[in-house]
């Protein structure tokens, strides 16, 4: 069945993919943002946060991927939006909405 979510950079229009990682990819992102490199560079921001989503499975075959639409059955969807924001949505519930500043400092359960 999997655990499956994506991150939608919106600038590119491209979806990085984790099957497994759904519950860690809040914490991914936020570490990926907190580099605070590279936020107004999508094509550069975007490797930032998939090498953050499969840090420690480089080598692995499956479990990541990347594409240009939303797969059909994710429960969680960030979308970092080219205005330098973030929305979580997990299933159909906006969990969090706000810049990239606010979200390095949320705490998420």
């Amino acid at each position: 069945m999997g655990n499956r979510a994506q991150v939608f950079i919106e600038a590119e229009g491209v979806y990085l993919y984790t099957h497994w990682g759904a519950d860690r990819l809040v914490e991914a992102v936020r570490i990926a943002l907190e580099r605070k490199e590279r936020w107004n560079d999508p094509e550069y921001l975007a490797r930032i946060v998939f090498c953050e989503m499969v840090r420690g499975y480089e080598s692995k075959a499956e479990g990541f991927g990347i594409r240009t639409s939303e797969h059909g059955d994710i429960w969680r969807l960030i979308t970092l939006t080219e205005d330098n924001r973030v929305k979580v949505k997990d299933h159909d519930h906006i969990t969090f909405e706000g810049t990239y500043e606010e979200f390095i400092k949320q705490t998420f359960k």
